[in-house]
C-alpha cells in the first residue's frame, strides 16, 4: 500500500488539476508553449532546458493557473534528466508544480504589467513578481515574460537536491540562481482546436 500512495496521490492531484482547466474560457495549448529555465555550472556555463508538458487556463474573471508536469524535464541529455527527477525535483512525492494569478483587478487586457504570481513549487509555496506582456490575437491570448523570473533554488528546498547533482557530476558548482522565461499560448475554450492538456 505504500508504493501505491505516491501513485494514488498524483492521480488524485492530476485530477484536479484537468478539473479546475476545463472550467477555464481559455486553455493553454501545449505544442504552441513554452517555458525555459537556466542552470549556471562552473561559476559561467549556463544551459538552458525547458518542461515538454504544461497545462492550464485562464478564466473571463482573471484568475489563471499554470501547471508543469516536473517528470517532463528536458535538457537533452537522458541521463541528466533522470537524475534532474531524481535528485532535484523528487518527482515520486512532487510530481507537478504549479502557478496561479489573479488578473481580476486588472483584467485579461493587452498590454506590460507587473503581476505578483504564486508558485508552489516542492511543497513550498512563494508569492513572485513577474512583469509579462498579454497580447489577443481572435480567439488566442499569449502570455509572454519581459523580463527572465530569477528563482532562487534554496528558496523551495531545492539547494540540497543541486549539491546532489554536483556531487554526482563532479562539478565545481552550480548557482542557486535559475532564471525562467516562458512563451503561454492559451485558446478560447469554446473554440479550441485543441485537447484541454494536449501532452
Amino acid at each position: 500500500m505504500q508504493h501505491a500512495l505516491p501513485f494514488i496521490c498524483n492521480t488524485v492531484l492530476s485530477f484536479a488539476l484537468l478539473s479546475g482547466t476545463a472550467m477555464a474560457d481559455w486553455v493553454l495549448n501545449n505544442q504552441q508553449s513554452a517555458l525555459y529555465f537556466v542552470s549556471i555550472k562552473k561559476d559561467h556555463i549556463a544551459e538552458t532546458h525547458t518542461f515538454k508538458t504544461l497545462s492550464g487556463g485562464i478564466t473571463k474573471a482573471g484568475q489563471g493557473s499554470l501547471n508543469i508536469d516536473l517528470a517532463s524535464v528536458s535538457t537533452n541529455i537522458d541521463l541528466r534528466d533522470q537524475r534532474m527527477r531524481e535528485q532535484l525535483f523528487d518527482t515520486k512525492k512532487f510530481a507537478m508544480a504549479s502557478v496561479s494569478v489573479d488578473l481580476s483587478k486588472t483584467g485579461v487586457k493587452p498590454g506590460i504589467q507587473t503581476v505578483n504570481v504564486t508558485l508552489d513549487l516542492h511543497g513550498v509555496k512563494k508569492e513572485i513578481p513577474a512583469t509579462v506582456a498579454i497580447t489577443e490575437v481572435g480567439n488566442i491570448v499569449q502570455v509572454t515574460s519581459v523580463a527572465p523570473i530569477v528563482l532562487n533554488a534554496a528558496d523551495f528546498d531545492l539547494a540540497a537536491g543541486l549539491t546532489a547533482l554536483r556531487e554526482i557530476a563532479g562539478l565545481t558548482s552550480i548557482s542557486n540562481a535559475v532564471p525562467v522565461t516562458f512563451f503561454l499560448s492559451f485558446v478560447k475554450q469554446a473554440e479550441a482546436n485543441v485537447p484541454p492538456n494536449p501532452a
